[in-house]
């Protein structure tokens, strides 16, 4: 079993995720989600919701989500399409679906899209998911904007969020650091 930081499960963002998912199952009563988490297109990991998987890697899922994502990016371009608006993989017993909920102004560093990445079984009605995202987005956009610490990592070059993640795993694991850097 993974541990999660603190920092990516107890905040205002992952308690909207957790209203997702909660407001998911009153209305569909149907199918499974193993997780939402919140994201900027490089994979920087905003929240987790507050029922997430802990059997889950989330930074793997993270970054397939972002992948999949980006390979949309170069499709559009490649076919000269509009913008792409969700995307899916679909495998025998579970999908994963990442949407862009728009994007966040983030200092001089300009705008980065935020993106939501579910993992769920084959029975979750990704259409009820969407207007859920949809009720919600501004909502998580505004509290990205007002956060001084996620609009920090938001910022982060690759080096920078080398460091960070050192840090986060210090915070879980402790003395077994040294095992694990």
């Amino acid at each position: 079993m993974q541990a999660i930081p603190k920092l990516l499960y107890k905040n205002k963002i992952s308690e909207i995720l957790g209203e997702i998912r909660y407001n998911y199952g009153i209305l569909s009563r149907h199918g499974y989600i193993y997780g939402l988490i919140a994201v900027d297109q490089d994979a920087k990991i905003i929240a987790v919701d507050t029922r997430f998987d802990k059997k889950l890697n989330y930074w793997d899922l993270a970054s397939i989500g972002t992948a999949l994502y980006g390979v949309a990016k170069q499709g559009q371009d490649f076919f000269e399409a509009e913008e792409l608006e969700r995307g899916a993989l679909i495998y025998k017993n579970m999908q994963l679906f990442v949407k862009s909920i728009g994007n966040v102004y983030i200092g001089d560093k300009g705008k980065r899209d935020i993106l939501i990445v579910i993992l769920a079984d084959n029975e979750v009605n990704i259409g009820i998911i969407i207007l859920q995202m949809s009720k919600f987005a501004n909502k998580i956009k505004a509290l990205i904007e007002k956060s001084g610490n996620i609009k920090n990592t938001l910022k982060m070059t690759e080096s920078e969020l080398r460091e960070h993640i050192k840090e986060l795993k210090k915070q879980i694991f402790s003395d077994k650091i040294g095992i694990i850097s």
